[in-house]
């Protein structure tokens, strides 16, 4: 049998190696049915058992020997191993070298060897179909008093409108939160485990590449959450590709999102080019320092305080400005205002240069005047952020002292969109329960009206303006104080462009020639973002 068996399969591997490539699939098929016939036949000769010799007493008999049995004609598997295994070594060998061989040819030649595979369909999971209108990010930090403030906004201001927070609606909240201390060292274990616990469970965790807020010296407390929303308008420009506003808002407001999106889309959804927009101030920008400085209500009032308070500043004789910005307590930009600043090569510097800065601590003030500085330095010639007001964005009346109450504060009404200052559980409750009895269903489709909307109308408002604000050269207006465009942007920090010049395989290291290796750096001239 098993000379038989040799022989077979010898002569099956010879006519194997002499079959064409295009035939070999159905030989190995038959190959091996032929290998089941003959080991069958073979193994289904009888071997006739032995008649057992008598023994002579007192020797004892030997134990028989078995007879073969019949297993139902199959071969023993180690015939057909070796079959299996003689027949894939001689599968033929790419000729060329599989590197070399077009697609078609090494499909063939997985098809001809290995047979037709099929690729399970990837089942894909549910996710939404559409993307949301607005993406509200709420910059919060990680203490207890501040999962405590997610977790009232849950409770309380998610549920109230139907077009908040839900998959089936049209505005997203999410709280930003740094992966890093401000000291940029990772959280502890049990910082990490609360916040993926709480991810997991509610999935509105904006966890971004950034530090958490820098604590002020002077107030003591995190200030300044510009790190944390530049790296989260990194992050939801790819992920929410589709949205077309994202507005900052702080984690003591309080915003009717129905009325939000009823105005948007009736005053803005259809407007060209980028959008920006809240209640503006004004200041001017001191790059040197990473501060603002010169503050004002209006562009005339910021102009006159430059020139008294930025030139205190080690460096801000250079200050850039008078310029608008929206105030932290909301504001807003649409997505491809947003995607620039994300991408933009000079604030990608000016928050690197920020981010190394420790002595004064590093961008301690002015998140809200930093992304207005972004706003006027982008190449959108008539970008100005439009102001609502404030009658419509305002701090609450009743949690501001006397002292304290002025043109920014005011009771909510009919008129209000967003309320800002509230400190505990009973002040969002007292505001929520004002919203309901002060806006009723006509209230929320009535389109609150922008008290300057854009350039044209702000530079137009009074003669002195075009003189205090660069921008309203775009507008048509004269500039006095300098040519068309003074915006006196730096330059954005040149890079080098660098090669390996010497052609060689196992360079032992990566360094420049001047340090013995092979690299080769041509720095780029430096540019403004106008030139």
């Amino acid at each position: 049998i098993v000379t038989a068996l040799a022989t077979f399969c010898l002569t099956r591997l010879i006519d194997h190696l002499a079959t064409p490539p295009a035939g070999r699939h159905d030989a190995q098929s038959r190959h091996l049915a032929e290998a089941r016939v003959s080991a069958s036949a073979a193994a289904s000769v009888k071997t006739p058992c032995p008649v057992p010799t008598p023994c002579p007493a007192p020797t004892p008999c030997p134990v028989p020997t078995p007879c073969p049995v019949s297993n139902g004609g199959s071969p023993p598997p180690s015939v057909l191993s070796t079959v299996r295994g003689q027949v894939r070594a001689a599968r033929e060998k790419p000729a060329n070298g599989w590197k070399t061989l077009p697609e078609a040819e090494k499909r063939a030649y997985i098809e001809q060897n290995y047979g037709t595979v099929s690729t399970p369909a990837y089942a894909r999971p549910a996710r939404r179909r559409e993307g949301w209108f607005a993406v509200i990010g709420f910059p919060v930090g990680i203490n207890e008093a501040n999962r405590q403030r997610r977790a009232l906004l849950r409770e309380l201001w998610y549920p109230e409108y139907p077009n908040l927070a839900h998959e089936s609606g049209s505005v997203r909240a999410e709280f930003i939160i740094g992966l890093l201390t401000y000291q940029g060292e990772g959280h502890d274990d049990s910082l990490v485990e609360q916040l993926h616990e709480e991810q997991m469970a509610h999935g509105d965790l904006a966890l971004v590449n950034a530090r958490e807020a820098t604590k002020d010296p002077y107030r003591g407390d995190p200030k300044c959450t510009g790190e944390k929303i530049l790296a989260w308008f990194q992050q939801v420009v790819v992920l929410h590709r589709t949205t077309r506003f994202f507005l900052k808002a702080d984690w003591d407001t309080w915003i009717h999102t129905t009325r939000l999106e009823h105005t948007l889309r009736t005053l803005l959804a259809t407007r060209q080019g980028p959008l920006y927009f809240g209640n503006t101030l004004w200041c001017s920008y001191s790059l040197r320092n990473f501060q603002p400085c010169g503050y004002g209500f209006g562009p005339l009032q910021a102009a006159g305080a430059k020139k008294v308070e930025c030139p205190l500043l080690p460096g801000g004789g250079d200050a850039v400005g008078p310029y608008p910005y929206a105030a932290g307590l909301f504001w807003g930009m649409s997505y491809d205002l947003v995607k620039w600043i994300a991408g933009s090569r000079l604030v990608y510097d000016f928050w690197h240069n920020a981010s190394a800065r420790f002595e004064p601590p590093y961008w301690v003030k002015g998140e809200d005047s930093a992304f207005g500085f972004f706003a006027h330095i982008a190449p959108f010639p008539e970008l100005t952020p439009l102001h609502w007001g404030w009658d419509i964005v305002h701090d609450g009346w009743e949690f501001r002292d006397d002292a304290e109450r002025g043109l920014c504060t005011s009771s909510v009404s009919a008129k209000s969109l967003v309320v800002h200052s509230m400190h505990s559980r009973m002040d969002f409750e007292l505001v929520r329960a004002q919203f309901r009895e002060r806006c009723n269903a006509t209230c929320e489709q009535t389109a609150l009206p922008f008290a300057v909307d854009g350039l044209r109308d702000l530079c137009g408002r009074n003669g002195n303006i075009p003189k205090a604000y660069a921008k309203c050269a775009n507008a048509g207006h004269k500039a006095i104080d300098g040519p068309p465009n003074d915006v006196r942007v730096p330059a954005s920090r040149p890079r080098r462009t660098c090669n390996n010049k010497v052609r060689e395989k196992n360079v032992p290291f990566i360094a420049s020639r001047e340090e013995g290796g092979t690299i080769e750096c041509v720095a780029e001239q430096a540019k403004s973002i106008f030139a």
